[in-house]
């Protein structure tokens, strides 16, 4: 049986084998799915404003980084390549503990979680600022 503090309970497993399975589908979609040539990608923002939303150029920047084409990934989005990475710590890490059944990561401490994440929509934020200061120069 499940039991003690690291050990996920059944019901814990079967969600992190779903994302686990969507992380891998996204990490593979983007080897595959070239957003330059299919038309579902474009940005409504941008087609509204003219501008550039926080997001724009991340499927593209997802498909040069999972085809290994680093500066090209950095050249669409400063993240993308950050956040593909992060995709497969993630699924990674999902994937260890859908299969071991326990936690790699019992507890994160919740202050430096909190922290990180606002400094990424921080920095997220004024890197988009900076895209639109550029767009209109």
């Amino acid at each position: 049986m499940n039991s003690g503090p690291n050990k996920l309970k059944k019901d814990q497993r079967i969600i992190r084998s779903i994302i686990s399975f969507v992380l891998l589908a996204i990490l593979v979609g983007a080897v595959f799915f070239d957003p330059v040539h299919y038309r579902i990608t474009d940005c409504a923002f941008k087609h509204l404003t003219g501008l550039s939303c926080p997001g724009c150029g991340l499927t593209r920047s997802f498909h040069s980084t999972a085809n290994l084409h680093l500066f090209e990934g950095f050249k669409n989005h400063l993240l993308g390549p950050f956040l593909y990475l992060g995709f497969i710590g993630l699924f990674g890490v999902m994937l260890y503990e859908t299969i071991s059944g326990r936690v790699v990561l019992s507890r994160i401490n919740k202050g430096i979680l909190k922290t990180a994440l606002i400094s990424l929509a921080v920095f997220w934020f004024f890197y988009w600022l900076i895209r639109m200061i550029t767009e209109f120069s």
